[in-house]
């Protein structure tokens, strides 16, 4: 019997076919079906929520955190300026007590004027208020209020008359330290913020005439010219009080 030309594509075709089991044949196109893929849309919601949640309970922890650093910085400043109102009064009874141990008047009077010209006590009287503060477009530390400038300023107070000074309420003798720390000026090693204003007790008449003619006033003429920094003098309308140096102790003392 003669065979057909398509005979042999006929046994490859069934070949093919009877390669692959007969499960395998019925199930092949529900392989990729929708539960699948529903399925793995499910977990990577639940993988998204689960990220999104640690994100925010992290962002939650730091802010809570950082509120907690900043309420004990608080009550740390808070106790350290009841510590310094006990020890000014402390420093007023031992002064007190000092006074009545000197039984020459004489002797009390020259006590209290040194007290007052070193800031041992607190001193208050007519002058002027010196506010200083950084440019608006300071770039740096051009612009800015240096350590430096502000002690040029006081030195240049003391020359024209000052008898006492203070700035943002702390007290200045030839003992205190400007200094810088970063981009901040530190007084008696407290940080202090501009703008800077400075309580000048003198003759308001003629402490700022007398204070034009210095060489710290020429200094900030140049500064006020060419960085933008700014500088206002105006005279007190009511007496100052500049607080005593909390820093002030006795070191030396003799009975004659």
């Amino acid at each position: 019997m003669a065979t057909r030309p398509d005979a042999s594509m006929s046994l490859l075709t069934d070949l093919q076919e009877g390669a692959l089991e007969p499960e395998y044949l019925t199930t092949r196109h529900r392989r990729r079906g929708g539960p699948v893929l529903l399925v793995t849309v499910l977990l990577l919601t639940v993988l998204l929520t689960l990220a999104v949640l640690q994100t925010t309970r992290g962002a939650g922890t730091a802010a809570e955190q950082r509120q907690d650093l900043l309420d004990r910085i608080a009550a740390a400043r808070e106790r350290q300026t009841a510590l310094s109102d006990q020890a000014a009064e402390l420093d007023a009874e031992v002064r007190r007590l000092g006074q009545e141990g000197l039984g020459d008047p004489a002797q009390r009077e020259q006590l209290a004027l040194l007290e007052e010209s070193t800031g041992a006590v607190a001193v208050s009287g007519p002058g002027i208020v010196v506010v200083v503060d950084d440019a608006e477009d300071a770039d740096g530390t051009a612009g800015l209020v240096l350590a430096g400038d502000v002690t040029r300023l006081v030195n240049g107070l003391f020359v024209a008359g000052a008898e006492a000074i203070s700035i943002n309420g702390r007290r200045l003798t030839t003992l205190t330290p400007i200094r810088s720390a970063g981009a901040a000026i530190t007084v008696d090693y407290v940080s202090l913020s501009p703008p800077y204003r400075l309580e000048v007790i003198g003759d308001p008449g003629s402490l700022q005439a007398r204070f034009n003619e210095t060489s710290g006033a020429a200094w900030w003429h140049f500064l006020t010219q060419n960085y933008g920094v700014s500088m206002n003098i105006t005279q007190a309308e009511n007496d100052l009080s500049v607080p005593a140096d909390p820093g002030m102790n006795l070191r030396h003392a003799e009975q004659g």
